[in-house]
């Protein structure tokens, strides 16, 4: 991404001491205890008339956006787009066609063998999703286990199907057996058809923002080895969790990105706002591109997978003019759904 040498400008002519006060860098007489070192007398100095600083110690300067890129260790776009958010400086955007994306982020957006895309059919799906329940099995894992709020679970219209047989015979009673073929919810087999969720299982449904039901995501709550832990079936290749709750959120609000369904449940549940992308490893950019006028933050699983994620989001936005800002979950804590429930835990 090249950032407009106007642009670059008006940033750098950001007052450098405002800069160092946003980046939570106390400043008094045009000095402050310097980040880049173990600073215990004041060596970090600011020079108002010229908008540079400078660590005598560290031999290190800059205007505004080498301070930015110092302190929170960001290449260049990143520490330029920071600033253009949170100083309100912005440059008119070019054709979406000739922006850059980086090659490794469509490396891992690609769907998996067991993301299947097949001939969608919104109604039938619908009509699965509004007469399932919610097994004793899945309220068990959703209120106790993982202590996610009533609330948010009914909004959402989270069910489960326990009883596979029972629900191909009920589908086929309702739409005909070669429709259900059709929709890759049945399949034929060697030993005849069955459910192409393995069961018991939760059933997540995939909301366009309009209303229209796009796509269903399973997550097995049995105990069969080698079983896939989340299956699915979408009219699309990926896409987003919980799209409409950009309906109700102004732009410019506060917005978490989560890795996966369970985790945006836990920061819903928490009172937050929260989209879910599928998995570390598959990126739907198509609805991304729609995420870059909110606040975005994101919590990244403690290991080098969540790391890699959260790194590949942030290059991601930084290519559309947006910044992904990282959230430090506490020492010892490896996710935000453990996060949850241990917080859940001590308020009961």
């Amino acid at each position: 991404m090249t950032i407009p040498e106007d642009v670059v400008r008006k940033l750098n002519e950001l007052p450098i001491e405002e800069v160092a006060s946003v980046l939570g860098i106390t400043v008094a007489k045009h000095k402050a205890r310097c980040f880049m070192h173990d600073d215990h007398r004041p060596s970090l100095s600011f020079n108002v008339k010229k908008n540079l600083f400078f660590c005598f110690v560290c031999n290190k300067g800059g205007g505004p956006i080498q301070l930015v890129q110092e302190h929170e260790g960001w290449s260049f776009q990143e520490a330029c787009v920071w600033l253009a958010n949170r100083f309100n400086i912005w440059w008119p955007e070019d054709n979406e066609q000739k922006r850059p994306v980086r090659r490794r982020v469509k490396r891992i957006y690609l769907p998996k063998n067991d993301e299947v895309t097949c001939e969608f059919d919104e109604e039938l799906y619908n009509w699965l999703i509004e007469n399932a329940k919610l097994s004793e099995l899945a309220q068990r894992f959703l209120f106790e286990e993982r202590r996610f709020k009533q609330e948010v679970i009914e909004r959402l219209n989270i069910k489960s199907v326990t009883f596979p047989k029972k629900a191909i015979a009920t589908l086929i009673d309702q739409f005909g057996e070669e429709r259900c073929l059709k929709s890759g919810l049945v399949r034929k087999g060697q030993y005849g058809l069955y459910f192409y969720f393995y069961t018991p299982c939760l059933l997540f449904s995939y909301y366009e923002r309009d209303g229209r039901l796009a796509g269903v995501q399973s997550r097995y709550l049995g105990e069969k080895e080698g079983a896939p832990r989340f299956q699915f079936l979408s009219s699309r290749k990926t896409r987003l969790y919980n799209l409409p709750i950009l309906n109700v959120l102004k732009r410019g609000g506060k917005l978490y990105i989560s890795e996966g369904i369970t985790y945006c449940l836990a920061l819903l549940s928490s009172g937050e706002n929260a989209v879910a992308i599928p998995s570390a490893t598959i990126l739907p950019l198509e609805d991304l591109v729609t995420l870059r006028s909110y606040d975005l933050h994101m919590y990244p699983d403690q290991d080098e997978a969540g790391q890699l994620a959260f790194m590949e989001l942030r290059s991601f936005f930084v290519n559309h003019y947006a910044m992904l800002k990282e959230e430090k979950l506490p020492e010892g804590v490896k996710d935000y759904c453990d996060y949850y429930r241990q917080t859940s835990q001590n308020e009961n």
